[in-house]
C-alpha cells in the first residue's frame, strides 16, 4: 500500500498571508484618510468662522469711525453757529448801549421789537459770520429814575440769506418767539455820583455800566 505524503505548500499560504496583510495597510490607510478629511474639515469651518469674525468687527469698526467723522462735522456746524449767534448778539449788546434804539418801550413784546443797530439798508440788524447769517431783534423796557435804566432783551436766529423789508415781520415774529439765542441786559445811563432822574432817553451817560441778566441758548 502507497502511502502518500502531502507537502506544505508555503507559496500559497504567503499569498494568503500577503493579501490579509495588504488588506490591513488598505484599512488602515483608509481610516487615516477619513481622518485627515475629517480634521481638514473642522479646519476649514474653524477658518470660516475666524473669517466671518473678523468681518463682523472691521464692519463694526468702519460704522464707528464713520459715525464719529459725522458726528466731528456736526459739532463743527453747530460750534460755528453758536460762534455767530454769539458775536451778532454781542455785537447788538455793545452798539444799543451807548446808542439806544428809540421806540423800542414801554414793554418788552413782539410787538415792539426793534432792530438794534440801525443797518445800512432795510430794518433788520443782522450779520454774517463765517458764512452763517444771523438776524438780531431787541426789545426796549426802559425805567427811567432806575438804575437798571434800560433792560433790553436780545433774541438772535439764523437766518438763510439776508432779510428784506418784506419778510422782515415773520422773521421777527418767528425769531422773538424761538430765538437760537436769548439774551438780556440792563443799561444804567446815569453819570457816576448824584444826578436828577432822567425825563427822556439818555444822550450822553448811555451805558455807564452794563450787567447780563440772562444769557439763554434753545
Amino acid at each position: 500500500m502507497l502511502s502518500h505524503s502531502r507537502t506544505k505548500r508555503p507559496g500559497r499560504n504567503a499569498s494568503f498571508r500577503a493579501l490579509a496583510q495588504t488588506r490591513r495597510l488598505d484599512n488602515s490607510s483608509a481610516s487615516s484618510n477619513n481622518g485627515r478629511k475629517d480634521e481638514s474639515g473642522a479646519i476649514l469651518i474653524l477658518a470660516l468662522v475666524y473669517i466671518i469674525t473678523i468681518s463682523v468687527i472691521v464692519l463694526a469698526l468702519a460704522t464707528w469711525a464713520s459715525n464719529d467723522l459725522n458726528n466731528t462735522t456736526h459739532f463743527k456746524s453747530a460750534r460755528a453757529l453758536d460762534y455767530a449767534a454769539s458775536s451778532a448778539t454781542e455785537t447788538a449788546i455793545q452798539s444799543i448801549r451807548f446808542t439806544p434804539v428809540p421806540g423800542t418801550f414801554p414793554s418788552p413784546n413782539p410787538s415792539t421789537t426793534n432792530y438794534c443797530w440801525t443797518p445800512p439798508s432795510g430794518p433788520v440788524s443782522q450779520l454774517q459770520i463765517n458764512g452763517d447769517w444771523i438776524a438780531v431783534w431787541c426789545s426796549t423796557l426802559e425805567t427811567l429814575n432806575s438804575t437798571n435804566t434800560r433792560v433790553v432783551t436780545f433774541s438772535a436766529c439764523s437766518e438763510s440769506a439776508a432779510l428784506t423789508s418784506g419778510t422782515a415781520p415773520a422773521a421777527q415774529t418767528a425769531c422773538v418767539t424761538n430765538p437760537l439765542l436769548a439774551a438780556k441786559v440792563s443799561f444804567n445811563d446815569y453819570p457816576p455820583g448824584n444826578s436828577p432822574p432822567l425825563q427822556l432817553q439818555c444822550t450822553t451817560y448811555c451805558g455807564e455800566s452794563a450787567t447780563t441778566q440772562e444769557w439763554t441758548w434753545q
